[in-house]
């Protein structure tokens, strides 16, 4: 039987450019003449005393095959992993065995960037067993589903969020994780519309966090006209393709970049409120400075053109100077970076692994490994650390830079997942080379 709570994010749109209370007083919008030129590089300096770990010293080992397009990852508290495909199926890999039955299935909307796209695990399952996902459910509508797992299979599918909007093309989202302080944030791309990224009359273009019932908290930092909490957290993102969480609470969200000379796959530190610029700017801004506004802690063009998956490392099965690095994939480029912290400030990003087969998220096991999985492929792919133990070196400040973050969140979050790029979700058989065309 399908309850269904039907919370509308059909909001009245607001009249002007966005603000904090819904007055619609502008942020100083500017164009993208005030963008920084793309060739002025980064705006911090790398250390060139870090140290590299040889690709050598990890292993990659299959992990689970014979799964279709899939797309999310989540890691249960008792072990289990669970899987989206993108065409509506939940399966579960239990000690190492994918189970023949699925946990749930989906009717799905699965055009372009459309499907079942995301999935997160209850804080308290171990107590109330709660699975929810992000679909696609029409070419004009998304929803948030909850599932109570009993034994492996999926029942007491309710609807907790109805009308995140899409427009079944592209950038539709469906970055999902909790927070320590028990919220659900999602994700959703400006569903191919830029000017949705500033309209704080719609969900399209930003973070959104929610009760785990769906909700809208009333400590969010926007509020509409009559002054009601809108369920937006941050707005001016483009296609947020994934979100992870540190301990201390800061938000890392991934967004995939435009098509051109312009383009940058942008890495932010998201807090309550802020605004990360699109379409007003890309990549490293003038706007950047100007209170509100937040340019991305990183942006990278020429290493690649499909950021996705991410997680901030906090096992002890790789070396401890990874521990409080941010490592996440490139689809495109088949490739696992590695992002060295200092506070809110990167001080080095480098390739980590070549990889194969499309790889879309990437989660944390419960003993300290990686599993990211194979869009083209099929596979789900485990990455151990087999190399020698070096001596530790002074761990960085996990102190962030900017403002403090609202609310704790739990490090053993799992990464989010946000609109996809058309190339990786129409079919399996397409060129991991090819740049996708949103």
């Amino acid at each position: 039987m399908v309850s269904s709570v039907m919370l509308s994010d059909s909001e009245t749109p607001a009249s002007g450019p966005p603000s904090r209370d819904g007055s619609g007083k502008a942020l100083r919008p500017l164009g993208r003449c005030a963008v920084l030129a793309a060739g002025l590089g980064l705006a911090f300096a790398f250390t060139a005393a870090a140290q590299d770990i040889p690709p050598e010293d990890f292993e990659r080992s299959l992990y689970a095959a014979g799964l279709s397009q899939p797309v999310a990852l989540a890691v249960a508290p008792d072990g289990r992993l669970f899987i989206t495909e993108k065409a509506g199926t939940i399966r579960i890999v239990e000690d190492g065995v994918l189970r023949p039955e699925p946990f749930a299935v989906l009717t799905v909307h699965t055009d372009s960037e459309n499907g079942l796209l995301g999935i997160a695990i209850d804080p308290n399952f171990a107590r109330n067993g709660y699975v929810y996902a992000f679909a696609s459910v029409s070419p004009v509508e998304q929803r948030i589903f909850r599932f109570t797992d009993a034994r492996g299979i999926g029942v007491d599918q309710t609807v907790i969020r109805d009308k995140p909007p899409t427009t079944g093309t592209i950038h539709s989202g469906g970055g999902l994780g909790f927070g320590a302080d028990g919220k659900l944030y999602f994700s959703i791309g400006d569903n191919g519309i830029a000017s949705n990224a500033q309209d704080l009359g719609t969900l399209s273009g930003k973070l959104c966090r929610i009760n785990p019932d769906g909700s809208t908290p009333e400590d969010n930092p926007f509020r509409t006209p009559t002054g009601t909490p809108r369920a937006i957290y941050a707005l001016g993102l483009r296609n947020p393709f994934r979100f992870c969480f540190a301990p201390d609470g800061r938000a890392f969200v991934l967004d995939v970049g435009s098509d051109g000379g312009a383009r940058r796959e942008e890495i932010n530190v998201v807090y309550a409120g802020d605004n990360c610029g699109w379409p007003l700017y890309e990549g490293y801004s003038v706007l950047g400075s100007i209170a509100g506004y937040r340019e991305p802690v990183f942006a990278y063009h020429e290493q690649g053109q499909a950021v996705t998956g991410a997680v901030y490392y906090t096992g002890r099965q790789f070396p401890a100077q990874m521990i409080g690095n941010l490592l996440h994939l490139e689809f495109v480029l088949n490739r696992l970076y590695r992002l060295e912290l200092n506070g809110d400030r990167v001080t080095r990003h480098s390739l980590l692994l070549e990889l194969d087969g499309g790889p879309v998220d990437l989660v944390q096991d419960l003993d300290g490994s990686l599993l990211y999985s194979e869009f083209h492929t099929g596979r789900i792919v485990r990455i151990r650390y087999v190399g020698p133990l070096p001596p530790a070196p002074e761990p960085p400040s996990d102190e962030p830079a900017g403002a403090p973050a609202v609310s704790g969140i739990n490090a053993a979050a799992p990464c989010g997942l946000g609109a996809l790029p058309a190339m990786l979700l129409v079919t399996g058989a397409l060129s991991a080379r090819r740049r996708p065309g949103g």
